[in-house]
């Protein structure tokens, strides 16, 4: 880590090298340290599950990137995948690894989401792709307005916590989940400042912390 750095963020997820490079120039010293494990699930009734699915012909919604990691290589057909997700990384990353992607909606909360496909009017049944640790909004608010929700555990998390051995002034949240597992072992400090991605995630770190980003 640079002497000469001004700040020290910690990155709850492992970072790329050009990132802490950008940021070691502007004076910002980043060091990652996950505090969650993701595990795609392996199962052959999920795996052939998703073999129908990849041919298309379902809504499927994702709230997570990891979701669509987990299952990245399952599209190769290149059959239409009609898309509902969060935007920011959950939909960078669908980008990349569905070519057949159509989105039909983005919103920044998964409650926001379910209420867009409500909106839409015509639709009854969704192919909900998660992981075992997933907020309960989307599925009740579906159910709720009588919409099918067909739901695929496709990772396991598992929580990863850890007690700092030095004082950051800043702390980055990617998942509700690694915001959990983090305060399982640290005290929240007033002089840190916890940034998050997503309405989501934020708000799980302004309950738990009391410093929201």
């Amino acid at each position: 880590m640079p002497s000469s750095a001004k700040y020290r963020i910690l990155s709850t997820k492992s970072l790329q090298e050009s990132l802490r490079q950008d940021a070691a120039a502007r004076g910002i010293a980043l060091v990652d340290q996950p505090f969650i494990d993701i595990l795609p699930v392996r199962a052959p009734e999920l795996s052939a599950r998703l073999a129908e699915i990849a041919l298309g012909g379902h809504v499927l919604v994702f709230t997570s990137p990891n979701t669509v990691k987990s299952v990245a290589g399952i599209w190769d057909n290149g059959a239409e995948q009609k898309i509902y997700c969060l935007g920011g990384a959950t939909l960078e990353v669908i980008h990349a690894e569905i070519p057949g992607a159509v989105i039909l909606g983005t919103a920044s909360s998964s409650l926001e989401l379910a209420k867009q496909i409500v909106a839409e009017g015509n639709i009854r049944k969704v192919v909900f792709l998660c992981g075992n640790i997933r907020r309960n909004e989307l599925p009740e608010h579906l159910l709720a307005h009588n919409i099918e929700v067909e739901e695929l555990v496709v990772y396991q998390t598992v929580e990863t916590p850890a007690e700092l051995e030095e004082r950051f002034d800043g702390v980055l949240f990617f998942s509700p989940s690694s915001v959990h597992s983090f305060f399982q072992r640290n005290i929240p400090d007033g002089g840190t400042v916890y940034f998050a991605i997503g309405e989501t995630t934020g708000g799980y770190a302004l309950d738990l912390s009391g410093n929201g980003p």
